[in-house]
């Protein structure tokens, strides 16, 4: 599994798993290959998460960049929880992502990308930029 196969569904909580594309929506599981159901394009938005970025004061930083940069100091810098103040939050993403645009960046959007890597984590698909010279 990879970044790019985790989508986010809209009106739908956590992440799922790309299984099969149709002409009028996805088939799509949940992260461990269980629950296979179909979602129609018609009521659901698809965001694959290579897909996303984040702005920041230069350009755009892609999500999976900012979730390696989680990881990587995640020793250093404890990954904080979604649940967290917002100051918390806005400081943590200080701390992880120095330059990002305070004004276009919501908490609400820092929130999600903590949950995000707090869901996909543990399946070991996060890449480090030291993990990317290594291949």
């Amino acid at each position: 599994m990879e970044l790019k196969d985790i989508v986010a569904v809209t009106g739908v909580s956590g992440l799922k798993k790309l299984v099969s594309n149709r002409n009028d929506g996805l088939i799509l599981s949940d992260l461990d290959d269980t629950n296979k159901k179909f979602y129609p394009s018609r009521t659901h938005l698809f965001s694959p998460l290579d897909n996303i970025s984040i702005y920041t004061d230069d350009d755009m930083v892609s999500v999976g960049e900012v979730l390696g940069m989680i990881k990587k100091n995640e020793t250093t810098i404890p990954v904080i929880s979604s649940t967290s103040s917002n100051e918390d939050l806005k400081k943590y993403m200080a701390q992880i992502l120095p330059n990002y645009d305070r004004d276009k960046v919501k908490v609400s959007d820092i929130k999600k990308l903590v949950r995000w890597f707090e869901i996909i984590n543990p399946y070991n698909i996060i890449k480090t930029e030291d993990d990317k010279v290594a291949e």
